[in-house]
């Protein structure tokens, strides 16, 4: 019963930011002026798009625009429940096949900025801890918090003139060579390792003044076991509760990469999507990344049930005393 107590919220959110994603993707489509149908075929055909009714009637049932907003609504959550997204207006395609073969080539981007963005934040943060000068110390904290400040565009396009065009070590677009995902990985990991060094590197000081680093030190320990044994552990569990919002933020990321490095991928399937209106593929895409951003963000807070002592004594009905000495312990 403790572990339903537990569990039960974190589903409940899981389901609740899904609809909630919908429902507004949805609301905001059908409230931009024009009609989403005539708006989608104009970008299509231009001025020898059909407006017949009966053609217009066909073509709305065809993409399930037909009914009112509300048999519009409840159908298109029907069909997404079967995994039907609907038929994209530009193309004539299926929207789950369209995300299908798109799908791989942005997680694959995502994955690799994700892991270099980590380990590099990591890496700087414990050179910085075992620098024996201030000014050294100094200077690696304030070198990440640069990915932020330059955009992605412009990172994105430096990193091809020099590695592409200057060295002509790396593709500069495409995604047929398994290289051509390493410029746009590292052109999103920079903003990415830039938002967990600033949460990582917080920790890192706060764990810095904690009781356990004071009694390490006067044991004599050396400061990168100090590092690995105690201050790593205790800053990733604060630091891993960024990873859900990372994913948020690399979903965003990716159109700009994709469409700078004309790779084929959700973020650039959207920019086609909305430039086209095709409401479909919108809306197709957006459930997915809100199905994948909630996801993330479950295991995230489920995974503090394995990693905090604290969670774990609540789950199994130990004592709150005893979370304290097996934490005490583990530290």
């Amino acid at each position: 019963m403790v572990a339903l107590r537990y569990l039960a919220p974190k589903i409940v959110q899981f389901v609740f930011v899904i609809w909630a994603t919908y429902t507004v993707t949805f609301l905001l489509i059908h409230l931009l002026p024009g009609d989403p149908l005539l708006a989608a075929l104009s970008v299509k055909g231009g001025d020898a798009t059909a407006t017949d009714p009966e053609s217009l009637a066909l073509l709305r049932a065809q993409y399930g625009l037909d009914g009112s907003l509300w048999d519009q609504y409840v159908g298109h959550i029907v069909s997404a429940l079967q995994g039907d997204l609907g038929v994209s207006i530009a193309t004539g395609q299926p929207v789950g096949d369209m995300i299908a073969r798109a799908l791989p080539n942005t997680v694959s981007v995502a994955l690799l900025a994700l892991v270099l963005g980590v380990v590099t934040s990591v890496v700087i943060t414990y050179f910085a801890y075992i620098a024996r000068w201030r000014w050294v110390r100094t200077t690696l904290l304030q070198i990440p918090p640069l990915g932020v400040a330059i955009p992605a565009f412009l990172s994105g396009l430096v990193l091809v003139s020099v590695f592409a065009f200057g060295l002509d070590l790396l593709p500069s677009s495409g995604s047929r060579s398994p290289l051509s995902v390493v410029l746009p990985a590292v052109t999103l990991a920079l903003p990415v390792g830039a938002i967990f060094f600033q949460v990582f590197s917080a920790a890192v000081l706060e764990a810095m003044a904690s009781p356990y680093v004071f009694t390490a030190v006067a044991k004599g320990l050396a400061p990168r076991t100090i590092f690995a044994r105690h201050v790593l552990r205790n800053s990733l569990l604060p630091s891993i509760t960024i990873l859900g919002l990372l994913i948020g933020y690399l979903a965003g990321g990716t159109a700009v990469v994709e469409t700078v490095f004309s790779r084929d991928g959700i973020g650039r399937l959207t920019v086609d999507a909305v430039l086209s209106r095709d409401s479909n593929v919108i809306q197709g895409i957006i459930i997915v990344v809100a199905l994948v951003y909630s996801v993330v963000n479950l295991i995230v807070d489920l995974s503090y049930g394995i990693i905090d002592p604290r969670t774990r004594a609540k789950l199994s009905g130990t004592s709150v005393a005893r979370a304290k000495d097996e934490a005490a312990v583990e530290l």
